[in-house]
């Protein structure tokens, strides 16, 4: 099947018949891939399908026409980066048109307002290293540089730099937005000129229509144009080691160094983040799961299993490390200072340092570091949590526990309560937990799990910031806000009232909790018979 055929010639007279396609070939390109973010989930089964057309537009103007045409023809699109995000960023509903974002990939920095000017077509890792010739750095997400920067400040795009550096919903600056019915918002600056460098105004401010923590993945508009926040970097030059897939950046060790640091138990790693925040030093401080350490040290599956295998719940319990990233900003003697003082903090916590390679893998610039989630096949970041430091560290004991009962066929990680750090030299905290799984095998109880863990939050009172697109917003809707899915809802129909920009989002999980058979035994909280959106199946 293809898109309506008199909106399919309107888009091809948009863009030039070179760049849309109905061809089964080039669409099935598109589906998700054999492995990865989020491969082989039922909601991928269930809810993906593969577009019956693809767009591809050059600019703001053509992606604005485009628009317009599905409103006028009622064609469901969904905007499309790099499609990093797995399932998330693919169709949803049959006859869908797949806008790909991938030629407007043109960007600019702007050395004198420390920003950088992308299109949603541009990833991190080309961005990072213009501005490392200038002399400054943009935040890579913790997974690396392959992400399209746009898709990632929108959706994500916290890092463990985010120690250092604002969080992303502070980094956006002037921002270029097409709305779901085809009406151009400028926000910040751009409301008032040409220069994006000011993200407060004087324009109207609508990030949050964007994104809260975690983002509505482009239900509410396609972002075309974005002035990202850059920060100072120090000067001398991160060289590309290695061989892809197992590449790295040697780092300047009297410049950029990682430490590790084994301390004696869990309140000794989050005091030493307390105290690295108040110091205000350090460029990232993070505590990461144990069996990165196998993941680190494998050369294929097999060795990871057979160094990982020889773990289990009595050998983790009592190890517990910080890990530490100087950086030199201003001069050698600011990073002699800093190590001075993290020894002092880092002794006063009874912490032992360990040897740490100088390499970096995927926080600053490379662009193929996914595949450290690959030993089992498939991942995915079941949560993030977004707190002061002593509560962020909390939740992930509970995650460890409910995720006993699905292991297999989720990958055994004895107990290990996930990945926290510091944010914003310790003014707030983060966790986040991973879980990772075959997708070759029933991966039923993963999905079960995802959806059992947003009941554990609302029984443990846990914040989450996976609200809308992750979960039945049925489910968390009224016991958060509270019932912030009804003014979810109002927004969605006041700014898309046909609903043809990515549906179902936000519904996304309440329909998929219907239509899969072994969900709907964990219904157990009330949903309308027929959600409140077109039936687009």
């Amino acid at each position: 099947m293809s898109i309506v055929k008199s909106a399919y010639n309107a888009i091809e007279s948009v863009v030039g018949s070179r760049f849309i396609s109905d061809d089964p070939a080039i669409c099935e390109g598109y589906r998700s891939g054999p492995g990865g973010y989020e491969s082989g989930l039922g909601y991928e089964r269930v809810m993906t399908t593969i577009p019956h057309a693809v767009a591809m537009p050059k600019t703001t103007e053509e992606v604005q026409k485009i628009v317009k045409i599905c409103n006028r023809y009622k064609v469901p699109y969904v905007p499309y980066a790099t499609g990093f995000y797995g399932p998330r960023s693919h169709c949803h509903v049959e006859n869908e048109l797949l806008i790909d974002m991938k030629r407007m990939n043109s960007f600019e920095i702007d050395e004198k307002h420390f920003c950088i000017n992308v299109g949603p077509g541009v990833i991190y890792s080309p961005i990072q290293q213009e501005c490392l010739n200038k002399g400054a750095y943009v935040v890579i997400g913790g997974g690396g540089a392959q992400a399209s920067a746009i898709a990632n400040l929108i959706g994500d795009g916290w890092s463990p730099l985010s120690h250092r550096i604002g969080l992303p919903h502070r980094r956006i600056l002037g921002t270029e937005l097409v709305l779901p019915d085809g009406e151009i918002v400028k926000m910040g600056s751009l409301a008032n000129g040409d220069d994006p460098f000011w993200g407060d105004g004087p324009g109207p401010d609508l990030r949050g229509l964007l994104r809260g923590f975690t983002g509505l993945r482009g239900c509410l508009g396609i972002v075309t144009k974005m002035a990202i926040k850059t920060l100072p970097f120090q000067p001398e030059p991160l060289v590309p080691t290695g061989i892809s897939p197992n590449t790295g950046l040697a780092l300047p060790t009297n410049r950029v160094k990682w430490i590790n640091y084994q301390v004696p138990n869990k309140a000794a790693q989050i005091k030493a983040m307390f105290e690295v925040g108040k110091a205000e030093i350090a460029g990232a401080i993070t505590k990461v799961p144990l069996f990165w350490r196998a993941i680190n040290k494998a050369e294929c599956k097999e060795e990871f299993w057979e160094l990982w295998g020889k773990e289990n719940e009595e050998t983790i319990k009592n190890f517990f490390i910080v890990r530490v990233l100087l950086i030199g900003f201003t001069s050698e003697e600011q990073m002699q200072y800093d190590e001075n003082v993290l020894n002092d903090i880092m002794a006063e916590c009874g912490a032992v340092p360990r040897a740490t390679r100088p390499l970096d893998e995927s926080w600053i610039k490379n662009a193929d570091s996914a595949g450290m989630w690959l030993m089992c096949g498939s991942y995915v970041s079941v949560d993030y949590i977004i707190e002061s430091l002593s509560q962020a560290t909390k939740h992930g004991e509970f995650y460890a526990d409910t995720k006993k009962k699905y292991t297999p066929p989720l990958m055994p990680d004895y107990g290990d309560p996930g990945w926290f750090q510091s944010f914003e030299c310790g003014h707030q905290g983060y966790s986040e937990f991973l879980v990772y799984w075959d997708q070759d095998e029933d991966t039923n109880g993963v999905d079960q799990f995802y959806l059992e863990t947003s009941k554990m939050n609302i029984r443990e009172r846990c914040y989450t910031s996976l609200l809308g697109p992750h979960q039945p917003m049925y489910l968390t809707g009224p016991m958060y806000g509270p019932n912030y899915h009804e003014w979810m809802l109002k927004i969605k129909d006041e700014f898309d009232p046909l609903w043809v920009c990515h549906p179902p989002v936000p519904l996304a999980h309440d329909e998929f909790v219907k239509r899969a058979e072994w969900m709907k035994p964990m219904e157990d909280w009330e949903t309308p018979e027929k959600l409140p959106m077109p039936d687009w199946k």
